[in-house]
């Protein structure tokens, strides 16, 4: 049993390397008129995983007239010209080749200036070359992009699924239902905060914290013990530090959201939905973890199961700390 524990532990410690902590993939893109009539710039920045020299889908009529290609870190930038023989038409959009989760675009190569928030339809993103002004879409709409872009955020963000993970560990019953509860109140009040500007942190730091928490529960599930969830005090404890590191990991939900380039007038029905898809797939999460020890307890495979995941929770936690805290060390130098 002990050969076998080890055995995950070392492969767990070989996926945290390539692991995101949150693997959300979103663009950023910019079109503008170029020096000549009927010319453009288009700049796109994307993850690099995703980058790749596909050509674009262009609107009759135009071509590409040149491409420079930049990978910088983890993001790629490219600059592409682009060449129109007729004047663009309120519906001309370019189709860009790259599944990326969300993007902000910026235009102004109908004279007016366009700022609006994008989805992507399948493994392609459409971007309104010829609007003059950014869509106003429908609540229904709203409701469902922000809702589905919070679920597949905390779904896909490996360091808050580590730390709930921990939380299922360490509690049981209706003190993980308030555990949790706590957990997130803190996250929905900070990701406001910091989304409306009200309060603001450098992110490096916050994420090397993010990952120090997971460290951290990951400890306190190791060396709880049954009476421990019977004393008030060391309830109370729990309670105080989960409701802390909620607060920290809602600053890097709102660093997700601000990426997404919300468009001013939905600013509050994208958070309020955003924060619910957020809360769905951690309910999600939840129920998974549960089923699995369920499970477990029925082939009496619990309390394995249980210590290999926390270890390997903590082992992570810590490979990241390190991780982050020499990104942005290097980075400063």
């Amino acid at each position: 049993m002990l050969r076998h524990a080890l055995l995950i532990l070392a492969l767990l410690v070989g996926l945290a390397a390539p692991a995101q902590a949150d693997v959300f993939r979103v663009g950023d893109f910019t079109v503008q008129p170029g020096i000549d009539p009927g010319s453009f710039d288009l700049s796109a920045s994307i993850p690099s995983v995703l980058a790749g020299d596909r050509p674009l889908r262009l609107p009759e009529g135009c071509r590409e007239t040149a491409r420079e290609k930049l990978t910088e870190a983890v993001m790629t930038r490219y600059s592409i010209g682009i060449a129109c023989d007729r004047a663009i038409a309120p519906d001309d959009a370019i189709g860009t080749p790259w599944a990326i989760d969300g993007a902000t675009f910026l235009s102004t190569a109908t004279g007016t200036r366009v700022q609006q928030a994008l989805s992507p339809d399948g493994d392609t993103l459409s971007l309104p070359f010829g609007a003059v002004a950014a869509r106003q879409r429908a609540l229904p709409e709203i409701a469902v992009e922000y809702t589905w872009q919070g679920i597949v955020h905390i779904l896909g963000g490996w360091d808050h699924l580590a730390f709930v993970l921990c939380l299922c560990l360490l509690a049981r019953g209706r003190f993980l239902l308030l555990l949790v509860t706590t957990f997130t109140l803190g996250h929905s009040l900070s990701l406001a905060l910091a989304f409306f500007d009200i309060v603001t942190v450098p992110v490096p730091p916050v994420e090397a914290v993010i990952a120090l928490s997971i460290a951290f529960m990951a400890r306190e599930a190791i060396r709880a013990k049954e009476d421990d969830m019977a004393d008030p005090g060391k309830r109370r404890r729990q309670l105080a530090v989960v409701a802390g590191f909620g607060l920290l990991h809602g600053l890097g939900f709102a660093t997700v959201l601000r990426e997404l380039g919300v468009a001013p007038q939905e600013r509050l029905s994208g958070l309020l939905f955003f924060n619910g898809g957020v809360e769905l797939g951690q309910l999600i999460f939840v129920a998974c973890v549960l089923s699995v020890m369920k499970l477990a307890t029925m082939f009496d495979r619990d309390q394995w199961v249980r210590q290999a995941a926390l270890y390997g929770a903590g082992i992570i936690g810590c490979f990241w700390v390190i991780e982050r805290v020499m990104g942005f060390t290097i980075g400063a130098a």
